[in-house]
């Protein structure tokens, strides 16, 4: 095989990646919706079902960011494997990591997890922030119902802590763009 076709087969490999991840992000936030809706409407009626939400919220944005995670590497990983085919072959074969970047989000900005916030804002980034929103509505519902209706204080103080711990290391990887550099030491040896 030549190069040509061996960096086509991993483009397809890592398009496939970038179809599943999407696919199952979708999966998942349908499931975190339902279940929200579920502990929401079922906290009216019985109030104990509120200490579930920030654990559900929590857990649904930790796995939601997962799949955001391999959705960032294959977007990286395709972009450079289509400027690679396209300086082989000497021509813009590939331009769909360019589309993506301006129809999406630009891969290479810094961002909150896949949303842009600036002149690069777009429906991706808006829905990123509104299951953002949604999850975070019911974490401070049951947080508030934890504090002030259950006054479980070492409940509350437990999950602000996993809290402050997850999103700090969320902070690292996504906001200040680790795993993106990481990547790009690679891309560039």
């Amino acid at each position: 095989m030549d190069e040509l076709n061996i960096t086509h087969d991993q483009l397809k490999r890592m398009r496939s990646m970038n179809r599943f991840y999407h696919h199952q992000f979708l999966i998942d936030v349908r499931i975190f919706f339902t279940l929200g809706i579920i502990c929401l409407s079922f906290s009216l009626v019985n109030s104990k079902l509120a200490y579930v939400l920030p654990f559900l919220s929590l857990f649904g944005s930790v796995l939601l960011a997962f799949h955001a995670y391999y959705l960032i590497f294959s977007r990286h990983y395709s972009e450079y494997l289509e400027k690679k085919i396209n300086k082989i072959s000497k021509n813009q074969v590939f331009l769909t990591h360019k589309l993506e970047n301006r129809y999406f989000f630009p891969i290479n900005d810094k961002k909150i997890v896949v949303a842009k916030i600036g002149k690069d804002f777009s429906w991706f980034s808006f829905v990123t922030l509104f299951i953002t929103f949604y999850g975070l509505i019911m974490y401070i519902y049951g947080m508030i119902n934890i504090y002030n209706l259950f006054n479980d204080t070492t409940t509350f103080y437990g999950i602000l802590i996993l809290t402050a711990i997850t999103f700090s290391i969320g902070y690292w990887w996504f906001v200040k763009n680790t795993g993106e550099k990481r990547l790009k030491e690679v891309y560039e040896n």
